[in-house]
């Protein structure tokens, strides 16, 4: 790949045991391991594991010496990690390297031995792509153990290689799919020189086609209703009665050959999958600096997009700032932002919700009261004038329904209801939000409310994207 598209990060974990009878022979499997999985996928492999002795720093030798870059996961913070090694000389290779690590993580929840390092295995499960194992083959025997993130693997249904801690014998790849491994969906991404310039490539492509997708839809159903007040003109008024039908079949047809033509371009698909990715995009640059860079905020919500984030989260790792600076930022160029966006767009659908609403019960009421008037004059034989049947009994009970239909079609299709109700529940939730952040006095607080913030800006991009797997 070009150096200006974003390349797909594979995230290769690892967990191992600390007592190995060869180290050698096992080291010696490892690089291999290491080796042939990055020459079996296309793009940029990320090691990840923690740091303890044993074949925990095998591993980070092996991704250091092949060039990775790696990730490192730790179960305490280093002042009480240190207390895991024996003597200095083996702390001091651990140490040199955690601080080649392009990042550092210490496990959340703060958790004394054992469950502290139950969840480093974890945090390490739960962003891989693939796992590499260094194990006996015996039960767990503790809590946090090897055999319990083998076993968790398994159950997963993750890809992984087991080499065998006393031969150093390497078994097969389960649960893979076939090598080489690709990621089609990086294929249609823009180049761009960094993440901003990504966001900004994809916002323009997705403005572009946003109109497309849903004007086809508009225009559809307002082809079906104005074939029925032509239809209505044509009849009624007795300018071509004869060729009524055939203009309303035509204009039908029409009607239904738009949203086929969209979706032979696949218009509706193509911008749902740039607008999704430009959002996610925007959350991550205003939030990444509260986030582990493996784990963006949205990755938890956008499954199907997750590996899309954390490629992008990757880029920016090594970029954030002072917490207290990125709160000042986050609240100013994105909550701000994003309350008066919500505030007017809520505005504009309340508004043209007003007007459909009315126009839908005016159009409504008069379709009863004059199909009503018809249905008497043809009982009750009203000799009514040529231009009064027309109108009342014959031209305005026909396009009436058809006018209600539309509106009620088209608060539908723009969601007007819904989003202005929506949109004005976010408005107040991100106000107590921000008050809430304003108030923060360490990073974990700040990054509780901002995550909190971001998975309620996503809330509606996550159900756009239909996160279950089908959207492609």
């Amino acid at each position: 790949m070009s150096s200006n598209t974003l390349q797909r990060v594979w995230i290769l974990g690892f967990a191992g045991h600390r007592a190995l009878a060869n180290p050698e022979a096992v080291r010696q499997s490892i690089r291999t391991a290491v080796e042939t999985f990055r020459s079996q996928v296309d793009g940029e492999v990320i090691g990840r594991a923690s740091a303890a002795e044993g074949a925990d720093l095998l591993f980070l030798e092996a991704c250091r010496d092949a060039g990775l870059a790696y990730s490192v996961v730790l179960p305490f913070s280093e002042a009480r990690f240190r207390g895991d090694f024996a003597d200095d000389a083996r702390w001091a290779h651990a140490k040199s390297l955690i601080d080649g690590a392009a990042s550092v993580e210490i496990a959340p929840g703060h958790e004394g031995a054992p469950e502290a390092y139950h969840l480093a295995s974890r945090e390490i499960l739960d962003v891989a792509d693939a796992m590499l194992f260094v194990w006996d083959g015996e039960p767990a025997r503790g809590l946090g153990g090897t055999a319990e993130t083998v076993a968790e693997a398994r159950d997963r249904g993750l890809p992984h290689q087991v080499i065998e801690a006393v031969t150093a014998n390497a078994g097969p790849f389960v649960n893979a799919p076939p090598w080489p491994w690709t990621d089609e969906s990086f294929a249609s991404l823009p180049p761009f020189g960094n993440v901003e310039e990504l966001f900004a490539a994809l916002d323009r492509r997705a403005l572009h086609g946003a109109p497309k997708s849903r004007l086809l839809a508009a225009a559809s159903i307002s082809l079906n209703q104005l074939a029925t007040v032509i239809f209505g003109v044509l009849v009624a008024f007795g300018i071509a009665a004869a060729i009524a039908p055939v203009v309303k079949f035509l204009l039908v047809t029409l009607a239904a050959v738009l949203p086929w033509a969209g979706s032979r371009k696949r218009l509706h698909e193509c911008w749902l999958n740039d607008r999704i990715r430009a959002e996610l995009l925007r959350s991550l640059l205003a939030s990444h600096s509260f986030a582990p860079p493996l784990r963006p905020f949205a990755a938890g919500l956008f499954l199907t997009d997750a590996a899309f984030l954390r490629s992008a989260a990757w880029r920016l790792a090594g970029r954030k700032r002072p917490w207290d600076q990125e709160k000042v930022r986050y609240m100013t160029a994105r909550l701000d932002d994003q309350i008066g966006y919500l505030e007017s767009k809520a505005a504009k659908a309340a508004k043209r919700l007003s007007r459909l609403d009315v126009a839908f019960k005016v159009s409504g009421l008069g379709a009863m009261v004059f199909g009503a008037a018809a249905i008497l004059n043809a009982l009750c034989g009203w000799n009514a004038g040529g231009w009064v049947r027309a109108v009342l009994f014959d031209f305005l009970p026909t396009i009436l329904p058809a006018v209600a239909a539309w509106c009620l079609s088209m608060i539908a299709l723009y969601e007007h209801r819904r989003r202005a109700g929506l949109y004005r529940q976010m408005v107040d939730r991100l106000r107590v939000k921000r008050v809430e952040l304003a108030n923060s006095k360490c990073r974990v607080t700040a990054a509780e409310v901002v995550s909190a913030c971001e998975r309620l800006l996503l809330t509606e991009l996550w159900e756009w994207g239909d996160t279950g797997g089908k959207r492609r």
